[in-house]
């Protein structure tokens, strides 16, 4: 799956559940914090960020670039520790896109995987695989916001 076939899907669950739609973060500012990082986004979540913008009408939110100013170092920091402690695979790529309301990160490995990375208190793995990418992750959220919004409207 890829964000193309869910458009339409996207863009009705941002206006829903965002209000004021989608507000598309700029290319040259996407450029600007992947050099400021040192790092390439993954495809698919940068072209969320730049035709869409950031998700914050369900949960798990994905950051925009603002979030990430404060939000990715401190996830690259805890990805770092639960390697060092051999909890995470050392080749395992993975970047912190997002959150959830009790603390934990929503990871992305580039081109595949969407995880929950717990914080704290887990049992086998920090990882618990959500989604098999991160379109399905966001159909996933878009049909729920659209399900909840017209149970909502129906009950008007």
């Amino acid at each position: 799956m890829n964000l193309q076939e869910i458009e339409s899907l996207l863009t009705e669950a941002y206006a829903a559940g965002q209000g004021e739609g989608h507000q598309p973060e700029l290319e040259d500012r996407i450029a600007a914090f992947e050099q400021s990082r040192g790092i390439r986004l993954p495809g698919e979540y940068r072209e969320l960020l730049a035709r869409f913008g950031p998700l914050h009408f369900a949960e798990p939110t994905i950051h925009g670039l603002k979030e990430q100013e404060w939000a990715y170092p401190s996830g690259a920091e805890l990805i770092a520790e639960y390697r060092s402690q051999g909890a995470i695979e050392p080749d395992l790529d993975l970047l912190p896109i997002g959150g959830f309301g009790d603390g934990d990160l929503l990871v992305l490995r580039p081109g595949g995987t969407v995880y929950r990375l717990y914080h704290d208190g887990y049992d086998e793995s920090p990882l618990e695989a959500i989604a098999d990418d991160l379109p399905t992750l966001l159909a996933e959220l878009a049909e729920f916001v659209l399900e909840t919004h017209r149970a909502m409207r129906r009950k008007k």
